[in-house]
């Protein structure tokens, strides 16, 4: 039996998927009309985006800070607002000095670098490569968030957790193995460039996982204000992003764009730049909130989970899953496209949203036991009012004997 949950604030993760789509969307408009597929000058644009969205969102709650209640508790986003002072009766002390808070969040924003570096400077440029690998293998930063989050929080795996991670972790064998026998090779893609790709696109989720576990430790143990890390991670990462001065092509699209397009074109792109800038921001916002409120996995999971969605996209413009005579390779699609629902079922299931009623897999999820919670409550409420009736019973008893004798 399965049973679909919603869970409360499910329009945090929601909102994730709605901006990330609609940066995937940008990114589509800059490709087909710009003819920009991967570009590293985009780097500077997404942190400053980070930068700005979280230090406005920190400004407007110190403002809120300023005039809010004593008596009362107030809340952003469902994120509670804490006292930062040390003074008052109910200050929340970090687990670590502000030395190593600040080494945590750098070490996330470079993460981030990194993670911007290996996908668009590294998996982009390769010839013959299949666009959508890096999405499908997407379920490693599920694998590994959650090793990483139980290292992180101590927390425990129960037994749907290990159900998800296993079938998930087939799932990713499986898309492995048959992009082997699927991938169209040439000379710049042979087996051995072609393994170096997939390592690149699993340390890639490995560092998405460890960043957004450094992110929920920070909040979670040192009671940060999401917003305010995101501000230095987007302040960080924008000082990282001009080591990119090095590179060859990192001016090279807007070399290219200058020289070979016309006047409106190049306007065009200056502004894809800066919506890209601000659907970044949005998007970063409700990542850090769904890390909050949820976990890393629940936000890796709003990443992937409408996978099958793109791949019409991908076999018509970009000319994926095709075979030598650059045709359509039906098996190889639709092998991906089930793997793919498969692994944002599990996804799922491991994140509760699904809920399976077999072989106890439903014992441990957080519906049960709130399910169990309240109806041990409501059995303790009654034998309490058992037994005051008892005892109220015991008294008119004793008063009617009293009666009787007088």
């Amino acid at each position: 039996m399965i049973k679909f949950r919603i869970r409360r604030n499910l329009k945090y993760p929601g909102q994730y998927l709605i901006w990330t789509v609609a940066r995937d969307i940008l990114n589509i408009i800059a490709t087909n009309f710009l003819g920009i597929q991967s570009s590293i000058s985009y780097c500077p644009f997404m942190f400053l985006g980070e930068f700005i969205a979280g230090g406005i969102i920190h400004l407007y709650l110190r403002k809120i800070d300023s005039q809010k209640s004593e008596s009362k508790d107030q809340y952003f986003m469902s994120i509670k607002l804490i006292k930062t002072e040390e003074n008052d009766t109910d200050y929340f002390i970090p687990v670590d000095n502000k030395i190593k808070i600040i080494f945590l969040i750098f070490i996330a924003s470079f993460l981030d670098w990194i993670i911007f570096f290996i996908d668009e400077g590294v998996i982009g440029k390769i010839k013959r490569l299949s666009f959508s690998i890096s999405m499908r293998l997407y379920g490693f930063a599920t694998i590994f968030a959650s090793f990483t989050y139980i290292y992180t929080l101590k927390l425990p795996l129960y037994k749907h957790h290990k159900l998800s991670l296993f079938v998930i972790g087939i799932c990713l064998i499986v898309i492995i193995v048959s992009e082997y026998f699927f991938q169209v090779r040439d000379i710049t893609l042979s087996y051995i460039n072609f393994t170096y790709a997939l390592l690149f696109i699993i340390v890639s989720q490995l560092f998405v996982a460890i960043q957004d576990s450094i992110e929920k430790y920070l909040f979670e143990y040192n009671y940060l204000n999401p917003f305010v890390v995101l501000m230095y991670e987007g302040l960080f990462g924008f000082v990282l992003s001009f080591l990119f001065c090095f590179h060859q092509d990192y001016f090279q699209d807007i070399k290219t764009i200058y020289k070979h397009k016309t006047i409106g074109e190049f306007i065009l792109f200056l502004f894809v730049l800066i919506v890209y800038m601000v659907l970044t921001g949005l998007k970063n916002i409700f990542r850090i909130v769904t890390i909050k409120i949820f976990s890393p996995m629940t936000s890796i999971l709003s990443y992937y989970i409408i996978n099958p969605l793109y791949f019409p996209y991908y076999c018509i413009a970009l000319k994926d899953f095709k075979d030598e005579n650059d045709k359509i390779n039906i098996p190889y699609l639709l092998l991906n496209i089930i793997i793919s629902i498969i692994i944002s079922f599990f996804g799922c299931v491991y994140n509760e949203f699904i809920i399976l009623f077999c072989c106890h897999l439903e014992r441990d999820t957080h519906f049960q036991i709130s399910e169990r919670a309240i109806t041990s409550l409501e059995t303790e409420l009654v034998r309490i009012d058992d037994e005051e009736n008892e005892g109220n019973n015991i008294y008119l008893n004793d008063f009617d004997s009293m009666a009787n004798n007088n």
